[in-house]
């Protein structure tokens, strides 16, 4: 244990020489080694652990293992750069480790990557970053570069960023950099009203400039969205975390180009797909959130006794599942099944189905989802009506419901063939007052009439002519 330790000399050639070999050594006051006279091997840990600020001077020689540690509130101001060799780690457990200066050539903390000993072939894995919190995080510009392959996500140390390549181009070795020591302003990023950007961004320089596709997770720290600089100068900005949007610039930062997103949950903000690798930040959406689920079809139909209730997702974006509900007047639902989500994030088609088995089903019964997202936010899809009067629909009969009916009705109609049909609708007195053609499959289908809401008052005659030139007639009253 020392207080403060100052390693003498004049030049990197003329100074004193400190090799730590074995066991840990706490440094509770100043640590100043301008001329890379500490020399650490790769078990032993140097902990900084001063519970006030404390000044701490790098090392040219780079460390094994170091735990920043002390007070709670306490801040390391790092004077000079140092790398954090591989093997190693950097270690949060309480404070702040802070650049003191903007000078990224000579502030900054590098991660060596992995090394392969070349007559053993033993590997030596990435430094890494670890423990970083809310309250305890490096404040400033940080660097490595590491290999990436096709297929295997690389974390780059745990510095924030994981990039998953693929397609059939290897990525090579890719430079990352990390600063989060400040933000770019609301003027790069063309939005309205003007939001600025998070305070961290990431760079990323592949080996190979072109062919490459990835995956990229974006990992953040809350405290990152407030007290944001501003054009002026300023640090009032923030930023509101449920509407955040991947952002490229290809002009150093002087332009943003929104990329999206397709996850945002776990301050860990997803984006499929990339193809361009440069300056990346976070801003405020710009146009419309992205809907949780783009459902794409949405059934429900009678089967015998039973009601199949059958769904379609293009896509879904932080969604747990769904809740299949019923009504009996289209109003008040309450929950008969819960289908959870087959992936909570995904860009492919998804089918989901339930059956409603319940005893005693009579009338008209509505069916409608409830879709719930990760955070506990709900979305409702419009129901779909299915009748259980009489027996069950048959290649005979023909359906109507609701019936009354205020604006829209659905018909339930078997066909024994598929094919062109129509629907033509009179009232009492024989007057066309709609008309519809339709195509039918072979089967049950189920045929949405809307805009009748102008039609008056009263019963309405209902025709509908089948591809095999069958009619069937139907009753409807229009409230």
């Amino acid at each position: 244990m020392v207080r403060n330790l100052t390693l003498q000399g004049n030049s990197q050639l003329d100074r004193s020489i400190l090799r730590l070999v074995v066991g840990r050594l706490d440094v509770f006051g100043d640590f100043t080694n301008p001329y890379g006279s500490f020399i650490q091997r790769s078990s032993p840990i140097i902990s900084f652990k001063a519970d006030g600020n404390q000044n701490i001077s790098g090392s040219i020689n780079g460390f094994s293992n170091v735990e920043i540690d002390g007070g709670v509130n306490s801040i390391k101001s790092l004077i000079n750069n140092f790398e954090i060799k591989a093997g190693g780690y950097l270690k949060f457990i309480h404070g702040i480790l802070k650049n003191t200066s903007t000078d990224v050539s000579t502030n900054f903390i590098s991660f060596e990557g992995s090394l392969t000993d070349p007559s053993t072939r033993v590997v030596t894995p990435a430094a890494q970053l670890l423990g970083e919190t809310e309250n305890t995080f490096y404040f400033g510009y940080l660097k490595t570069t590491q290999a990436a392959t096709i297929g295997v996500p690389q974390s780059f140390s745990n510095i924030g960023l994981t990039l998953t390549f693929s397609g059939v181009t290897q990525p090579g070795n890719v430079f990352v950099t990390r600063n989060n020591s400040d933000n770019y302003p609301s003027t790069a990023f063309g939005s309205s009203p003007p939001k600025n950007g998070i305070r961290r961004v990431f760079g990323v320089q592949p080996g190979v400039s072109t062919g490459l596709v990835a995956r990229l997770e974006f990992r953040y720290l809350s405290n990152e969205l407030v007290n944001l600089r501003n054009p002026d100068g300023t640090f009032t900005g923030s930023v509101d975390q449920n509407k955040l949007s991947l952002f490229i610039s290809t002009t150093g930062g002087n332009t943003f180009l929104q990329l999206g997103r397709d996850s945002n949950s776990g301050n860990i903000l997803v984006k499929n797909n990339v193809t361009q690798f440069n300056t990346f930040t976070l801003s405020e959406q710009i146009g419309a959130l992205p809907l949780p689920v783009t459902l794409v079809a949405f059934d429900a139909k009678r089967v015998g006794a039973d009601a199949l209730v059958t769904w379609q997702t293009a896509t879904e974006l932080n969604n747990k599942g769904y809740n299949v509900q019923v009504s009996t007047d289209g109003k008040g639902f309450h929950t008969i099944g819960t289908i959870t989500s087959a992936s909570p994030n995904s860009t492919k088609a998804t089918n989901y189905s339930f059956t409603d088995t319940e005893k005693n089903k009579y009338g008209v019964r509505y069916y409608r989802l409830e879709q719930m997202d990760v955070d506990g936010k709900l979305n409702y899809f419009a129901p779909r009506g299915v009748s259980f009067d009489g027996k069950a629909t048959d290649g005979a009969n023909a359906l109507a419901y609701p019936n009354p009916f205020t604006s829209d009705v659905q018909l339930n109609i078997a066909s024994v063939s598929e094919g062109k049909g129509s629907v033509r609708i009179n009232d009492m007195t024989g007057r066309l007052v709609a008309e519809r053609q339709i195509e039918l499959a072979n089967g049950v289908n189920d045929v949405h009439l809307s805009n009748l809401g102008e039609l008056k008052s009263g019963i309405y005659l209902v025709h509908v002519t089948l591809p095999t030139g069958e009619v069937k007639n139907l009753k409807v009253v229009k409230q």
